[in-house]
């Protein structure tokens, strides 16, 4: 008898482990069922979203093969490196010749950080934490054309805005010396060291797409990565729309006189200097 209540006991401690995994099994699978639907449908939203945007870029927006004529692309070749060189020289800030002299040239309030706010519609391509400096007046005056941006995208139609990738900002010149050592095309004097102009890679994007709507931790987790993630890849293939738009505003901003714009096809970029000249023009643009 004593081992058959033994046994009964032990049977009843495994039924109830049983009953206890079941229920776990049950509230698991139910939970599953409603991760599974919902997360399921709130990326589905968002790739309609996602979807929308894109054909509404591509149908507001031309290419820039059909947009860009010799004649306008001309005009981003009107000043050359010398109207740049002589631009940086009436700045008068003098040029940069090794980095150890960036943080005192940042503390007097000669140069200004750049920083990577997520608010802020430009994001550095390749460009090393030290350089990411200017000019006070050639900071803002990316501001404005970062602002023109959006301006002009939503003229035609109500997308996103666009972030721009800045590849080069403040050159030293012993990092201009080195560069021109890998690249026959990098100038002798440079007025990236200045710290009054920046090259814009006309060949990458970031779409800031509208934040998705999450109905539980689960699915915003991975909408924020997707998010992200699609942003880049949204801007990589608008591309072509983008440049366009972004000509434009460059064109525009260089007709008012605040910028000088040169088209470097070799190096993918547009080589922006800042004016001097018109600083109280730049005094509102933050």
């Amino acid at each position: 008898m004593k081992t058959f209540g033994t046994f009964s006991h032990r049977s009843s401690a495994l039924m109830g482990i049983m009953a206890a995994a079941a229920v776990s099994f049950i509230s698991l699978y139910g939970s599953y069922r409603y991760y599974y639907k919902n997360v399921t449908r709130d990326v589905i939203v968002f790739l309609d979203t996602v979807r929308k945007v894109e054909r509404g870029y591509i149908e507001s927006i031309p290419l820039y093969e059909d947009y860009a004529t010799p004649l306008l692309e001309q005009k981003l070749r009107t000043y050359l490196f010398p109207a740049h060189r002589e631009a940086a020289l009436r700045s008068g800030i003098a040029p940069v010749k090794e980095d150890s002299e960036i943080p005192g040239l940042v503390k007097n309030g000669t140069l200004v950080t750049l920083e990577t706010d997520p608010d802020k519609l430009y994001y550095f391509y390749n460009v090393r934490d030290k350089y990411r400096v200017l000019a006070p007046h050639a900071a803002r005056g990316l501001t404005l054309i970062t602002e023109r941006l959006r301006k002009n995208i939503g003229l035609r139609e109500s997308l996103p805005p666009v972030k721009i990738a800045l590849s080069s900002l403040l050159r030293p010149a012993s990092y201009q010396d080195d560069l021109r050592e890998s690249n026959d095309h990098a100038v002798i004097n440079t007025t990236h060291s200045h710290g009054v102009s920046f090259d814009i890679f006309f060949d990458d994007y970031f779409i800031v797409l509208p934040g998705p709507v999450s109905s539980n931790a689960v699915s915003k987790a991975i909408l924020d990565k997707l998010r992200s993630r699609m942003g880049f890849l949204l801007g990589d293939a608008l591309r072509r729309q983008l440049r366009s738009v972004l000509m434009e505003t460059l064109v525009q901003i260089q007709a008012e006189g605040v910028i000088y714009a040169i088209l470097e096809k070799r190096q993918r970029c547009y080589h922006v200097t800042v004016l001097p000249d018109r600083k109280r023009v730049l005094e509102n643009t933050r």
